[in-house]
């Protein structure tokens, strides 16, 4: 694996030699502000997911403890503002922001995605309402695009399954003939969808309208230890974040290696165990710091 002291140090010195800031094209994280407990003081257990809306909100999936936590993020200030707890959510393991304000929390027991209301209250599962509906799921993970349409990594059926807000489905996406675990997705706003695989270490994608989903060009072997979660930013990079190996892992959508961010430990600034990322406005970076029982805020820029 590429370290990230050695490769920071390598950049340094080439680009001295080379005259010129080479540093600028390299994304950069540099941590803000930490979240460990909700408006009340409670702690947060063993977070698994974390959503933003590209404003202010920030929900943390506190799987621990069985609830999700709402945050404000204002300047440098992350404040809890809000908890939810639900009956019908009882191991919250991935969240998401809709277009309107609701949240959509995936229930790492029943494997149902619950949507709730702005306000807190349950509104349902999201489910096929056609044909579809007959063919179990077993969502893993989803991300919702900026039109509500919801993208469900379906790992019973094996697809990548898009319904539209009130459940029709709009079509699906295959997975790949060969691949290990398929664990998370995103989708851009150009409407490609990019899944990480973290047994193989790879980046599948598939542009908007594609039947089947494909290996991105790169090895990432050398640069991964186990990726669990991937977010796409406005400026063109796949963020990849490596549960086991402590860090981020930045690509270009072509699968460009762009250099490794942040690393293993118990600081702030440092990650233990993160399981998901979410990236909002500003260059806003949010990750869910399992191990470390916190939700950390990052900003990233070139």
């Amino acid at each position: 694996m590429r370290k990230p002291g050695i490769y920071a140090a390598f950049l340094a010195i080439t680009t001295a030699a080379a005259g010129v800031s080479f540093g600028a094209e390299i994304l950069k994280m540099k941590p803000i502000v930490s979240g460990y407990t909700d408006a009340h003081g409670g702690g947060l257990k063993q977070p698994e997911g974390v959503g933003c809306d590209g404003k202010s909100l920030v929900v943390v999936a506190d799987t621990g403890n069985g609830r999700l936590v709402e945050y404000k993020f204002t300047g440098e200030v992350l404040t809890p503002i809000a908890d939810i707890a639900l009956p019908q959510l009882s191991y919250p393991i991935r969240v998401q922001v809709d277009p309107k304000g609701g949240i959509h929390a995936l229930d790492g027991k029943s494997r149902r995605i619950v949507r709730i209301s702005p306000s807190g209250e349950f509104r349902g599962y999201v489910e096929p309402k056609d044909a579809d509906s007959a063919v179990p799921m077993v969502p893993r993970s989803f991300r919702i695009d900026r039109n509500g349409i919801v993208y469900i990594l379906d790992v019973l059926s094996g697809r990548v399954l898009l319904l539209d807000p009130e459940g029709k489905v709009v079509r699906g996406i295959a997975f790949p003939k060969e691949f290990g675990f398929l664990s998370d997705l995103d989708v851009d706003d150009s409407g490609t969808v990019f899944v990480i695989d973290s047994i193989g270490r790879k980046v599948f994608s598939a542009p908007k309208d594609a039947a089947v989903l494909s290996p991105i060009p790169g090895n990432l072997k050398e640069d991964l230890d186990f990726p669990t979660s991937l977010a796409a930013d406005a400026r063109g990079n796949l963020l990849v974040l490596d549960q086991n190996g402590g860090g981020v892992v930045v690509l270009g959508r072509d699968g460009t290696f762009r250099g490794r961010q942040l690393g293993m430990g118990w600081k702030e600034g440092f990650l233990r165990y993160p399981s998901q990322i979410c990236v909002g406005g500003d260059g806003s970076v949010f990750i869910a710091d399992r191990g470390n029982n916190r939700v950390q805020a990052f900003l990233s820029n070139k």
